[in-house]
């Protein structure tokens, strides 16, 4: 009974196993909401992209998201640059490999008092960091992390 059922659950699970192999190949990508206020928390935010990278074929993990909204804006600011020049150019590279996509929010810059030019032209603005990070999860099907 055995024998005979199992060519049919082979006809069953294949199918099935290719759409996975499809939805995992096809993977959106994921959204850090980051909120931090040193640059060592920063860092261990890049590196737990760079991690994930690592971990996946870039075809398999798809996009990396990475929303700042907080105090870390003001460590991307030009007139901070020398001081935080070796986390910013490694946010550049990581965002010219295409390893991760950074934002910020735009609402929180005007907190902190930051301007539009004053940040790095590699930094994409968005009006809302909780809208953006809701809108890539649902437009774009990113998971949160």
């Amino acid at each position: 009974m055995v024998a005979k059922s199992l060519p049919a659950l082979l006809l069953l699970i294949l199918p099935l196993a290719q759409v996975c192999a499809q939805n995992a190949a096809a993977a959106p990508g994921y959204v850090f909401s980051v909120t931090v206020s040193s640059p060592q928390q920063l860092e261990v935010v890049l590196d737990r992209a760079e991690d994930l990278r690592k971990l996946f074929q870039p075809g398999d993990l798809g996009k990396i998201a990475i929303v700042l909204h907080g105090d870390e804006l003001q460590l991307f600011q030009k007139n901070n640059y020398r001081s935080n020049q070796s986390l910013v150019d490694r946010a550049r590279v990581l965002d010219q490999d295409s390893i991760i996509d950074i934002k910020a929010c735009q609402t929180m810059m005007r907190m902190l008092d930051i301007e539009q030019a004053d940040l790095p032209n590699f930094i994409e603005q968005v009006p809302f960091a909780p809208a953006e990070i809701e809108r890539l999860q649902r437009e774009e099907g990113f998971t949160r992390l």
